[in-house]
């Protein structure tokens, strides 16, 4: 029988990306250096605020999964390279032990994909996973709300979670991880992560999408 396996990832800028990425270029109407040294530091402020969100520009700082039931819900933080690759390789040891699915909110679009980017950056080898929405394995809850993306200005999980009377005491938003990772504040962002994992695992059980 597939095991059903509930994910969440929480992601920051990579700084090495700084040095991957070219340089920013200012609006093309200004001459004045002032103003465009001013357009080329906004501009920049405003792509690396995006990093995070960017498969090949992110790490990830928090994995966190529910097997569906199965045990306790696992999640780790990940402080530094070494240790992202540790959980890696952890994440990906426990899903060959059984034919696993992954159950995530956006995951074929995001966690997925960044799940199989940062394992290749990493070394951590990995299976072949199946990202086509009408063939995959996987269950992307949200692809499910919005009528398989057909929504043109989707919401978020925490709008979902309102919207169908789940509450958390989780007031972080994933807006607000890289200033927790810059601060140190490692418990509030594994906290934030396992809120996620649980209100995935809600609202996909609301609607029935675990019985497969």
């Amino acid at each position: 029988m597939r095991r059903l396996r509930v994910l969440d990832l929480e992601t920051t800028a990579n700084p090495k990306a700084l040095d991957w990425l070219e340089p920013v270029k200012p609006a093309a109407n200004l001459v004045d250096p002032v103003k465009i040294a001013k357009s080329i530091e906004e501009r920049t402020a405003e792509r690396n605020e995006k990093l995070a969100l960017d498969w090949d520009c992110c790490r990830i700082v928090c994995i966190g999964w529910a097997d569906v039931g199965g045990g306790d819900p696992w999640c780790e933080v990940c402080e530094n390279e070494e240790e992202e690759a540790s959980a890696l390789t952890y994440f990906w040891k426990t899903y060959r032990e059984r034919d696993t699915a992954l159950v995530t909110f956006n995951g074929l679009k995001f966690d997925i994909p960044v799940l199989l980017t940062r394992s290749v950056d990493l070394n951590v080898p990995h299976p072949p996973l199946n990202l086509n929405r009408f063939k995959t394995p996987h269950i992307d809850v949200w692809q499910w709300l919005t009528r398989d993306g057909a929504r043109q200005f989707p919401h978020g999980l925490s709008f979902y979670a309102r919207k169908y009377g789940f509450t958390t005491l989780d007031k972080v938003s994933g807006k607000d991880v890289a200033s927790l990772v810059a601060a140190g504040e490692w418990e509030k962002v594994r906290e934030h992560c396992l809120s996620d994992v649980g209100l995935c695992h809600a609202i996909a059980n609301k609607f029935k999408l675990l019985e497969v």
